[in-house]
């Protein structure tokens, strides 16, 4: 292989379709460089659906526990966790950088960018490593001395990083890789018709709210129903991959009294955004780099302390979405801005003007840069001490 490997992670899906935003542009650039993805748990299946689980039942259950970690360990680095690390120094990782050669290794998620620091370090692989910070608000877990350059979403993040005492020509404030089809301009007008809804009246995007601090489909349906009592406008609501909340909204709203289109999984969510006026969501970094992307404002509802609070705080600060953490605070912001349509297009305005433009393109042309003849060591995995 000559080209670009890309380690991500299952541990919620930004991580993953940053991953997947980088292949594509990648693949759509050139020709003549091959770009490959692996999520680096599918090489630590049972170590890895542990680490998923303890998480994804940490945030559930006791997301008041989970601030507490996230705060108290932020300025731990990747190398004060280098046991963790060194567990999953496996075989199968090497055999996987030495089978492509690549000539540039990027991680978008800290797991793998400490593993690929960890083995540069100890003179096993030998190409830059570019680590990718797929949120707004830096943990020092992102940190390690073995990674050569960080692309991050913006320079508040770079000098967060820079604080943290990484040089500052390590760091590219691209921002965060989105797919490509988000910087194509799609009318509002046009995105309605091809979804068959309403061409005039509000339009608002629920998505996101599929796990936990908001996953009760009492809660969901709540929601849809005060809000439709209290203003007029449409609603489409995206459960992702969660099947169960699909199914229990179905059986528990009327869609067509009150102007709900449901969706599962969806590939077209650059289209739902463009027929949105509104999105209504939790705090993940892709869902609102995406929305940023689209001039489309948000409004931020209960999201998981710690990386996503730190998000929807970004969020705010750019003045392109608003943060609330209960359902009244919600229901009053919505009716608000329907109700004085011109705060939307203010935030709108904003929402365009936070982040660089082109983020994707201009972190793979920053990767394509890095790039160097001399190829990955072909070193024996029993080198691994």
């Amino acid at each position: 292989m000559s080209g670009i490997l890309i380690f991500s992670s299952q541990y919620g899906e930004g991580h993953f379709q940053a991953g997947e935003a980088l292949t594509e542009t990648l693949r759509m650039n050139s020709a003549s460089i091959e770009a490959k993805h692996l999520d680096f748990g599918s090489f630590f299946f049972i170590k890895d659906y542990v680490l998923r689980k303890a998480y994804s039942t940490m945030i559930k259950k006791t997301p008041k526990l989970w601030r507490v970690i996230f705060e108290k360990t932020s300025s731990i680095t990747a190398e004060d966790c280098r046991k963790i690390a060194k567990g999953m120094e496996k075989k199968k990782v090497l055999d996987q950088i030495w089978r492509y050669e690549p000539e540039v290794i990027v991680s978008t998620h800290f797991i793998p960018a400490a593993i690929m620091g960890e083995l540069k370090l100890k003179g096993l692989i030998n190409v830059p490593l570019v680590t990718v910070v797929t949120d707004y608000l830096v943990h020092g877990l992102w940190i390690h001395s073995g990674t050569d350059k960080y692309i991050v979403g913006d320079k508040n993040v770079g000098k967060r990083l820079m604080d943290a005492g990484v040089a500052t020509e390590k760091i590219m404030p691209t921002g965060i890789p989105i797919r490509p089809s988000f910087s194509q301009s799609v009318s509002k007008t046009a995105a309605r018709q091809k979804l068959a809804l309403k061409a005039d009246g509000k339009t608002i995007l629920v998505m996101g709210l599929n796990g936990k601090p908001v996953s009760s489909v009492e809660e969901i349906r709540d929601i849809l129903y005060t809000l439709s009592a209290e203003i007029s406008a449409q609603f489409l609501v995206v459960c992702g991959s969660n099947k169960e909340l699909y199914s229990e909204l179905k059986k528990n709203i009327v869609e067509d009294k009150l102007g709900v289109k449901l969706f599962g999984h969806v590939e077209n969510v650059q289209e739902l955004m463009a027929a949105s006026d509104l999105l209504i969501t939790k705090g993940g970094a892709l869902t609102i780099s995406e929305a940023i992307a689209m001039g489309l404002p948000m409004l931020m509802y209960k999201p998981i302390p710690g990386h996503e609070k730190g998000n929807a705080l970004f969020i705010e600060a750019g003045g392109a979405g608003k943060m609330v953490e209960t359902t009244d605070e919600l229901i009053a912001s919505v009716v608000e801005w329907v109700n004085h349509p011109e705060q939307l297009v203010q935030m709108s305005l904003a929402a365009r003007r936070v982040l660089p433009a082109n983020p994707t393109e201009n972190a793979v042309n920053f990767i394509l840069q890095q790039r160097k003849t001399q190829k990955a060591k072909g070193i024996h995995a029993e080198a691994i001490s």
